[in-house]
């Protein structure tokens, strides 16, 4: 068995066993809830199918949510995808068609066979479609009269309703492309979308009563509940006009603003009246306050342009009921006249809160308590006769505001009074009202009575507090800071002797140092100098300081000196340079100098250097190029006299057996053929590396000779086009010059062939001034530029050769169209190379 028990437990014999035994039971568990899910499913009894929107209407949110079947048939009553409305009614009510792409164009009218499944929807449950079809046109249902507060509720969404009411404001919006009417009726207010009604019905229809059929639209919140009401018309007759409004508003009798809203038997309800004021304030394009000479008026409108206080106007709305007067919504103005600023009515607190002067233009004189400024208003909190109000500024008033004010000042603030009268009125003249406060126009409407003395009871009482505080302050002062500066002065002592400590070390290191370390300024001038440096430059420290640096380089070295000692200045960073300083002998010493720009505050104060002695190690390398410079002459010679001759003589004993095998008539004779084509193919392809490796043209021809051969091998061994152009070549070129330039040269091309790929290779060679100009151009793809900023190996090869014979080399990449270099050089050796020679031989 794969396992036993060992005292009550089971022990499997191996992991192979285990593994078999758990799978086991991991398939029996897994059939186990399989079998129960299908039992399960099986159990779950199929979702009635429906077939009226009253039976969707009656789904709970929940029930909706389990997509119950629906097959149905009725008439659409809105069908409006700009609006995202479409609504279906048969004869028990109507339901909402939710979004599908696939929906076809529909109209008011159509009698539909609809098919698709209940959702929860957003407010009431809908219905998704998933077939719909057009069997025929009917009329329209029978509209159900509601009322404003059966609209409320929310039982009427979706369906088919008519309201009566007065219509208090029409116009076209362009954002919906729909005619809103905004119709007053019963004890609330809805908004009527129509369409393809004429535009000069809009503005005649304001002031009429209307009966209007559409759906109700319930608009609700993210928690299903019902905040505003939606009437969507589906035709232009459904907006039914019963009673004519007075055609132009203006001709309306003119009525004063004292006798809004009093008792009068023939009133008529919801009709528009016209009366006369001066503006006394006008905020945005919504509110508008005008009084006339015994009362003062809150105007709702949303008719834009400009008033000015003092304007006469005519206004024509609706009369309301307000906070404490009455007011006018939905009112339309026109400025009669231009006249003076009003004069406010100068009144006290009490005479305030009577309320007589509620909306009117007033003056009250009080004490500033506090200024308080918030993101669209700013206001006084101020106190007069023992009561306290506020006076505000409403809007996006620019400026220091208040800020002048002072508290404790005496101000008298001009504005309109607005009341609030509380809960508690009741008839007589000892009512008050519970507070108000006053509309400011501008911060121009605070003129300051009386600033506040400066030296008050207070402020001495706060002066002789703050006095003890500093005495005391002081007296504690003067023993931590006795304590302080004992503990201080030990501390400055042990920074003292340590920074003398530190200073000797770093003088030590910087007088040893095997390397010449110095400073100089920004100018050149050194400032110091180790004995190193003196040693090197066998100069004392006193004749080296304050001398420029660029003065101890060889002449010749000098210009290329003083643009390397710029561009340290400048802050850039800057490999290190190879310079031939002149020591006090006149021997050269060639120094390797990093340097570092110091700053001070993010200002360069001053430069320090690092040079070390490479005389020996440019020896070395010199060396070791003539080391390699002879073992390749020594290999081409090889390859030319050895191995090229061996196979010549292989070669032509080949050629005699295959003629041999010919005249006998043995067919092997072709293979001995391709043996010599072959053999003869490696003895050209041996001679043009033996020749690349020592140029014997070179030492029999010079330099032109060598490189026009140079440029057929390697067309002949690469098969590309590789040229050597000289129109004007030069009549003799030391041997040691030419040798660097022909490795040179062939250091070029064998880059351009093997990294660059190139395909076309131009060695030209011309005279520029009493100088000689090599250039190799090829169109390969260049080279990446690698990290190291002295680029690779064989770049660096090339630049050695070019300074040892004195000459300039640039190399220009040029990714993904090749590389350029040049060579400008002399055909005699410079004298400083010749000393380096000597010096290494």
């Amino acid at each position: 068995m794969p396992f036993r028990l060992r005292h009550g437990r089971i022990v499997f014999r191996s992991a192979d066993a285990r593994n078999f035994v758990l799978a086991i039971l991991g398939g029996i568990v897994l059939f186990a809830t399989i079998t129960t899910g299908f039992a399960r499913a099986g159990d779950a009894p199929p979702l009635e199918e429906l077939h009226t929107a009253e039976q969707i209407r009656r789904l709970t949110p929940e029930q909706a949510a389990l997509h119950y079947p629906v097959k149905m048939r009725g008439v659409i009553t809105v069908f409006d995808q700009s609006l995202y409305t479409r609504f279906l009614q048969d004869d028990t009510a109507g339901i909402y068609i939710g979004d599908n792409t696939n929906l076809p164009p529909l109209k008011p009218g159509q009698e539909i066979q609809i098919e698709g499944v209940t959702y929860p929807g957003e407010y009431a449950p809908i219905l998704m479609p998933s077939q719909i079809e057009v069997v025929g046109t009917n009329e329209l249902p029978a509209a159900k009269p509601v009322t404003y507060e059966q609209l409320t509720s929310g039982q009427e969404d979706s369906q088919f309703v008519e309201v009566h009411g007065v219509v208090r404001a029409a116009y076209f919006d362009e954002q919906t492309n729909h005619e809103l009417i905004d119709i007053a009726t019963g004890g609330g207010r809805l908004t009527a979308y129509a369409q393809g009604l004429a535009p000069d019905k809009l503005t005649d229809i304001v002031g009429s009563m209307v009966r209007a059929r559409g759906v109700c639209i319930s608009l609700f919140n993210r928690q299903r509940q019902l905040f505003r009401l939606r009437l969507l018309l589906p035709r232009p007759q459904d907006l039914v006009v019963e009673g004519p409004s007075a055609g132009d508003p203006f001709s309306l009798p003119l009525k004063s603003i004292g006798t809004l809203q009093q008792f009068t038997p023939e009133g008529s309800y919801g009709s528009r009246v016209k009366v006369v004021g001066t503006v006394i304030y006008r905020q945005d394009d919504s509110t508008l306050y005008i009084e006339d000479e015994k009362q003062g008026l809150h105007v709702q409108t949303q008719q834009a342009g400009p008033l000015l206080i003092g304007d006469r106007v005519e206004v024509v709305g609706f009369p309301a009921k307000g906070i404490y007067t009455p007011m006018m919504e939905d009112a339309i103005f026109r400025k009669v006249s231009t006249g003076h600023v009003p004069k406010p009515e100068n009144i006290t607190v009490d005479e305030a809160l009577k309320g007589t002067y509620d909306c009117r233009l007033v003056r009250i004189e009080a004490t500033v308590l506090e200024r308080v400024r918030q993101t669209r208003e700013q206001f006084l909190v101020l106190q007069a006769d023992g009561i306290i109000f506020n006076a505000a500024i409403e809007g996006k008033e620019t400026g220091t505001g208040f800020s002048y004010l002072q508290k404790g000042s005496k101000v008298a603030v001009t504005g309109v009074c607005l009341i609030e009268p509380g809960n508690d009125w009741h008839a007589g003249e000892d009512w008050r009202a519970k507070s108000f406060h006053v509309l400011m126009r501008t911060a121009g409407d605070v003129f300051v009575l009386k600033y506040p003395p400066w030296w008050t009871l207070q402020k001495m009482l706060w002066m002789v507090a703050v006095l003890c505080f500093v005495v005391l302050f002081a007296m504690i002062w003067v023993v931590l800071l006795r304590n302080r500066v004992a503990s201080q002065t030990d501390i400055i002592s042990q920074k003292l002797q340590t920074e003398a400590a530190l200073k000797a070390r770093y003088e030590e290191l910087f007088e040893n140092a095997n390397d010449f370390v110095y400073t100089h300024d920004l100018q050149g001038g050194i400032t110091s100098i180790n004995q190193t440096g003196e040693q090197l430059l066998q100069r004392s420290r006193a004749e080296v300081l304050n001398r420029n640096i660029v003065d101890l380089v060889v002449e010749e070295q000098r210009a290329s000196a003083r643009k390397w000692l710029d561009e340290v200045l400048k802050g850039a960073e800057t490999p290190a340079a190879e310079w031939d300083f002149v020591a006090a002998s006149g021997h050269r010493v060639k120094l390797e100098v990093s340097t570092r720009l110091i700053k001070q505050q993010g200002a360069g104060v001053e430069v320090e250097g690092i040079a070390r002695d490479i005389t020996e190690r440019k020896r070395l390398e010199r060396e070791i190029l003539e080391i390699s410079n002879r073992e390749q002459r020594r290999i081409g010679h090889d390859l030319h006299d050895g191995i090229c001759q061996l196979l010549a003589g292989i070669a032509l004993m080949s050629e005699s057996l295959a003629n041999v095998l010919d005249e006998k008539g043995v067919a092997e004779f072709s293979e001995a053929e391709r043996i010599s084509a072959l053999i003869n193919s490696a003895i050209m392809q041996t001679r043009g590396v033996a020749r690349g490796l020592f140029p014997v043209r070179l030492e029999e021809n010079g330099l032109p000779s060598a490189l026009e051969e140079l440029a057929s091998n390697v067309s002949e061994l690469f098969k590309i086009n590789c040229i050597f152009v000289s129109e004007k070549p030069p009549s003799g070129v030391d041997n040691e010059i030419a040798l660097h330039l022909y490795y040179i040269v062939l250091e070029a091309v064998a880059n351009a062939v093997k990294h660059g790929k190139a395909r076309h290779i131009v060695i030209k060679l011309e005279p520029v001034g009493d100088r000689y100009l090599l250039e190799v151009r090829e169109d390969g793809s260049g080279f990446v530029t690698p990290p190291v900023p002295h680029g690779g190996m064989g770049i660096r090869i090339m630049q050695y050769r070019a300074r040892v014979i004195g000459a300039t080399l640039n190399l220009e990449n040029r990714p993904g169209h090749g590389t350029h270099l040049t060579c400008l050089f002399s055909t005699a050796m410079p004298d400083l190379a010749r000393s380096e020679k000597k010096s290494t031989v």
